[in-house]
């Protein structure tokens, strides 16, 4: 009788066991379940990214550093705004004051200029997005055009080649990157984040003004010559101020001719400063 007691307190112990056993595995696959669909959730976010579903005005740039949006066109001021085409800082700022003024992209629109890099922080934050970095500028703007003499309406404006100065966004046909970005080669120069400050940019000292020789990865000028154009790079050319801090702008304007380009970097105009010849676009 006491061995047949005890082996059904072994039998009632075992089964104890394997319930543990099942209610563990149960926790188990459904941990297991929800990293799951949570993993699922992350890779549709990811597929819609590669997708390209970018916000309406704006495309995906493939980017090593991470993938971003950028603006398909220039920044213009949307119809709402007490002025449409600013002359002045104190006409963009009234424009970045009232909420329902909105920096918009979108073709044949005035590009929005006389403003400074401060405020084009504060309108592409208006917007819930930012200046682009410099590399990332970069990057958006590989595959337009380049080409360095007999521009047609048809090219980027850097020779008074459209019909204004500026012209309206998206007005050449050929004026576009591989991404499908519009007008990075000239019309008006582009803010991008940053400054240099005393001739260094992120702890790296640039070369003196002159026709570019060489870029680092980031876009960056690595080497100079101040007097022949190297056709490798467009015969693009940086502009420097080694004093003092400076805001930097990209690009070209719509009189740089061959100076102006992908490569071509202008660090002289301090960030707090306005000039008809300088827009923006912004990324997310």
């Amino acid at each position: 009788m006491a061995t047949k007691q005890i082996n059904l307190k072994k039998k009632k112990s075992i089964i104890g066991k394997k319930e543990i056993v099942v209610v563990i595995f149960a926790v188990v696959f459904t941990t297991i379940g929800i990293k799951a669909s949570d993993n699922i959730a992350k890779n549709k976010l990811m597929d819609e990214v590669v997708e390209g579903r970018c916000p309406k005005g704006m495309t995906l740039i493939p980017y090593s550093g991470g993938d971003f949006c950028i603006d398909i066109y220039e920044v213009s001021t949307s119809d709402d705004c007490s002025y449409n085409d600013p002359q002045n800082q104190t006409e963009s700022l009234v424009n970045l004051d009232d909420p329902s003024c909105m920096p918009e992209t979108k073709v044949s629109a005035l590009p929005w200029r006389n403003i400074s890099q401060d405020q084009a922080k504060r309108a592409c934050a208006k917007a819930g997005k930012r200046l682009p970095t410099n590399s990332e500028w970069m990057q958006a703007s590989l595959g337009t055009p380049d080409i360095s003499s007999a521009w047609t309406e048809d090219d980027c404006q850097v020779s008074s080649n459209w019909a204004s100065q500026p012209g309206l966004s998206g007005s050449a046909s050929k004026c576009i990157s591989s991404y499908g970005v519009f007008d990075m080669i000239g019309n008006v120069w582009e803010w991008v984040d940053g400054v240099v400050e005393d001739g260094m940019y992120d702890g790296k000292a640039l070369p003196q003004a002159g026709y570019i020789d060489s870029t680092d990865g980031q876009g960056l000028p690595g080497e100079t010559n101040t007097s022949e154009p190297n056709v490798n790079y467009s015969e693009d050319y940086f502009w420097l101020k080694s004093k003092g801090t400076r805001g930097m702008v990209r690009g070209g304007y719509w009189n740089n001719e061959s100076d102006a380009g992908v490569y071509s970097l202008y660090a002289v105009t301090p960030p707090s400063s306005v000039e008809p010849g300088i827009g923006f676009r912004c990324v997310k």
